[in-house]
């Protein structure tokens, strides 16, 4: 069961990282771009805690989640206020909504900080998984726009 588990949040962002591969070069340079090839990064360093997680390599979930915790308190910065672009998916709701992005950008690096703790201390990742995944997903629903199909 914990590894079909793994398996799926894993899928789900790697079918983000396969749409959103490409557009940065459709993005203005500065925050918008920046931010873009950060959320990248954050996802394939989800990825790799997850395929860490799967087959029990704690130093490989010990860097990506530093990297995440580390990229994660740089989101707000690079969503200076109305930073819309036409090939950028975030929603204006972020600027409605600020002090819930903030939060969900600060749970993401909490979550990535709980990840690398258990994965520091040797322990078992699987449950370490559920909020990095959730905190993606919830900030996804709530602030970016969804790929057209």
């Amino acid at each position: 069961m914990r590894n079909s588990l793994i398996v799926a949040l894993v899928s789900v962002c790697g079918l983000t990282l396969v749409v959103a591969a490409g557009a940065s070069e459709h993005l203005p340079a500065g925050p918008i771009h920046d931010r873009h090839e950060l959320m990248e990064g954050i996802g394939a360093d989800a990825k790799a805690i997850g395929g860490a997680a799967k087959i029990g390599d704690k130093a490989a979930a010990v860097a990506a989640a530093t990297r995440m915790q580390s990229a994660a308190k740089k989101i707000p910065a690079l969503f200076p206020k109305g930073s819309l672009h036409e090939n950028s998916r975030a929603k204006p709701e972020i600027w409605e909504n600020w002090d819930r992005f903030v939060e969900l950008a600060k749970d993401l690096e909490n979550a990535a900080g709980g990840v690398l703790k258990v994965a520091a201390e040797g322990g078992e990742l699987g449950a370490t998984l559920r909020p990095v995944f959730a905190t993606c997903k919830g900030c996804h629903e709530a602030f970016r726009v969804p790929e057209e199909e």
